[in-house]
């Protein structure tokens, strides 16, 4: 009799294992929709890779912002499309001037693909309201269309569930000698940066008193450039492009940010909630009386950030 007991007891603890009760189901993946300007810094292109091959993500949807937005949405459209996620609608921000770039020759011909005709703004107000406190937006180019957004519903703060931005410069850079500059994202659109800023948004920033700290190596960018995928030949193509002069390397802006989205708190030292606002110049300042609360994500832990981040990139075989 107690053999067979324990007979059972083994029969018990392998269905368990085998066949795990509903209630331990993975937990959901994150529901966001990433806003880009793809196609001037390299950046860009190597974030929107994270966001499509990293696991933890359910893409929404990718809104192009700032500037020649068809032209950069065909970028979009193209990485999409070679690594198998034709299933990641695109939508195109208002165009703000017709600049063309180097990366924009990667996809100037590219149609098996193309943008929805909805607007940006139109399906990230559409999206956040579809689900209720579940979507984060994730914006690493200038603010057109979070703006559009909230000029469309202003009670967006009420329907998103944070916001996350590669955005702002606080104290300094790595190369301005602890004084504060004015960040792209943020001057090449002032009046959309003050609204977004201004607008009561859960709100995180990562500025670039974090991201001038980090640059990829000649090392690292070999190890994408050796695995060979779809993804990754996309990206050193659209590298090459980019590249200047031999002495160029890429600054991970917008990677560090999708890595916040992705891990939360855990590659910075230090974050801080401050009172910021922008001013009319596109600083981006401590201001007690009018500022709102934002967290400012500070002291980046390269190393870490770029294990993460790199494992990430060559730990899928996305687009066979």
């Amino acid at each position: 009799m107690i053999g067979r007991k324990r007979w059972l007891y083994a029969l018990a603890f392998l269905c368990l294992v085998i066949c795990p009760v509903s209630g331990s189901a993975q937990t959901p993946k994150a529901k966001i929709i990433l806003d880009t300007d793809i196609g001037d810094d390299i950046d860009d292109a190597w974030a929107m890779g994270f966001v499509i091959s990293y696991t933890g993500f359910a893409p929404l949807g990718i809104t192009i912002t700032h500037g020649n937005t068809p032209a950069r949405a065909r970028i979009a459209c193209k990485l999409l499309h070679v690594t198998h996620r034709d299933d990641i609608p695109v939508f195109v921000g208002r165009q703000t001037n017709d600049k063309v770039f180097p990366q924009y020759s990667w996809a100037e011909d590219f149609m098996a693909k193309r943008p929805e005709k909805k607007s940006a703004a139109d399906f990230i107000v559409e999206t956040v309201k579809r689900y209720p406190g579940e979507v984060t937006l994730l914006a690493v180019g200038p603010l057109q269309n979070i703006a559009d957004a909230l000029r469309k519903e202003p009670n967006l703060s009420r329907y998103v569930k944070r916001v996350v931005l590669m955005s702002g410069c606080v104290y300094g850079t790595s190369y301005s000698a602890g004084k504060a500059i004015r960040e792209w994202n943020v001057y090449q659109a002032t009046a959309d940066a003050q609204l977004v800023y201004g607008a009561g948004l859960p709100l995180t920033i990562v500025p670039l008193d974090s991201t001038t700290h980090v640059q990829l190596s000649d090392a690292e960018r070999q190890r994408i450039a050796d695995y060979h995928s779809p993804l990754t030949y996309a990206l050193e193509c659209l590298y090459r492009l980019w590249l200047s002069g031999p002495q160029q390397r890429m600054t991970l802006h917008d990677q560090l940010a999708v890595a916040e989205m992705a891990s939360p708190a855990t590659f910075f030292g230090k974050q801080e909630s401050l009172p910021l606002v922008v001013d009319d110049e596109g600083y981006t300042r401590i201001d007690r009386e009018r500022g709102k609360p934002v967290t400012v994500c500070l002291e980046p832990r390269r190393d870490a950030f770029m294990k993460y981040y790199l494992d990430e990139l060559t730990g899928q075989r996305l687009g066979l």
